[in-house]
């Protein structure tokens, strides 16, 4: 098999957290005096630093955005894990993949708050390596976070495969040296995907199976 590993971003590819996030921006919204949340931009910003999502989708004036976070990060806390559940076959397909290959996930959540997360949807044990915000100097669609993984766990860049559903996440991947997976089910469309040509584009999570025993 080419991989040894396999680099995967967490919101809208491992897990399906846009209502959780839209939910949260909403509240600082509302925290604020704002009518509401400019969805679109919101939801094409999701992989990209919080701050950039929030001051996006909310509108707010640069000094305001530091506030906004921290109240941002304290509704996701009270929210999210109600809101938040992985993708169809997500634990079954990781439980094939970690007999075979290295996992890791690369994700512009804080650390803190992503491994909460997997701890609550019972998949944090199946990865050997995480990366969230703090973890790199420039976050995506920096390459950072994959080289990161890669000299943690002493793979070649030739050895992974990057999947996310963002052009972040596959410009990240594309930057590190690494092959894509585009997923088609997350929070960028088909179009946008295609147009940074992923190595791979699938419409499910249990394709990557099929993709990387191949």
């Amino acid at each position: 098999m080419k991989y040894k590993l396999l680099v995967f971003d967490f919101d809208g590819t491992l897990a399906d957290s846009e209502v959780s996030i839209m939910e949260s921006l909403r509240l600082v919204a509302e925290d604020f005096g704002l009518s509401g949340v400019d969805k679109e931009n919101a939801r094409r910003s999701i992989g990209l630093s919080l701050q950039h999502t929030i001051e996006v989708g909310l509108g707010l004036e640069p000094r305001q955005v530091p506030e906004a976070v921290e109240l941002y990060r304290k509704h996701y806390n009270e929210v999210a894990f109600g809101l938040t559940c992985l993708f169809p076959g997500v634990k079954e397909t990781l439980d094939l993949l970690r007999q075979d290959f290295l996992l890791a996930v690369a994700s512009s959540k804080s650390k803190h708050g992503l491994v909460a997360m997997m701890r609550h949807l019972g998949i944090f044990e199946r990865f050997s390596f995480i990366a969230g915000a703090q973890d790199v100097q420039q976050g995506k669609p920096a390459p950072d976070m994959v080289l990161l993984a890669l000299e943690a766990l002493n793979v070649l860049a030739g050895e992974s495969l990057v999947i996310g559903d963002t052009i972040y996440d596959i410009e990240m991947g594309q930057r590190a040296g690494a092959d894509t997976c585009a997923v088609t089910y997350g929070n960028n469309s088909t179009e946008e995907l295609r147009s940074l040509n992923p190595t791979f584009l699938i419409d499910s999570f249990e394709s990557v199976v099929s993709l990387v025993q191949a």
